[in-house]
């Protein structure tokens, strides 16, 4: 069992009501705090909110399938305190993607005929979890009414925050965090269709 001090920088939507906490460590870590079953809590039942330093005590989460491979398992925590201009803050400890959607995940991000970004097995990236600073603006696309996006131009993010206080505009420049979600396919998909991670945006700073 290890011991570190960690930064909450996201808190995402899953299916079932359970939320996904993203996490970054004093050197720079990016990391998914997951209950001791290395699973996600319920979000009625999670502590943690952005911009909060945590102590946490935490187990690997043994076999993880790439790019997923920031998860671990939280046994022990304590607050310690907040941290004053979040975005400050990142931009020194982080290296943002910079440019246009293109550039996420290594550069493997993919799009379908829509616009939704993926990665697909074919090329994986180091990781799921990343901040990008776009040099255009983000505009909301609310015209389906399951899914709120982003769109880039020629490609599009689903907004995946906890914070229902949303933004027509995320102006160019401004930092934002974005993920994958788990390797899935439709139900329904043909035998051949591949498994793909879909792109998400997490919130912004």
């Amino acid at each position: 069992m290890a011991r570190k001090n960690v930064l909450i920088v996201a808190r995402t939507r899953m299916g079932g009501d359970k939320v996904c906490v993203g996490a970054l460590s004093e050197s720079g870590e990016n990391l998914r705090l997951m209950n001791q079953r290395c699973a996600s809590d319920l979000e009625k039942d999670s502590s943690y909110r952005i911009g909060e330093w945590w102590q946490i005590m935490y187990d690997p989460c043994g076999s993880q399938t790439p790019p997923h491979v920031e998860d671990i398992s939280v046994s022990a925590t304590i607050k310690v305190g907040n941290q004053p201009d979040l975005a400050k803050y990142l931009l020194q400890k982080t290296k943002p993607w910079k440019g246009a959607i293109d550039v996420l995940f290594d550069g493997k991000i993919q799009f379908t005929q829509n616009g939704s970004g993926y990665i697909s097995a074919a090329s994986v990236p180091t990781g799921a979890t990343g901040f990008w600073i776009p040099n255009s603006p983000l505009k909301l696309d609310a015209s389906d009414s399951d899914k709120l996006r982003y769109r880039f131009k020629h490609g599009r993010l689903s907004y995946v925050g906890v914070d229902e206080n949303v933004v027509e505009v995320i102006p160019p420049g401004q930092l934002v965090r974005v993920s994958l979600a788990r390797w899935w396919k439709p139900n329904d998909a043909e035998p051949t269709f591949e498994e793909r991670c879909y792109a998400q945006l997490s919130g912004w700073y």
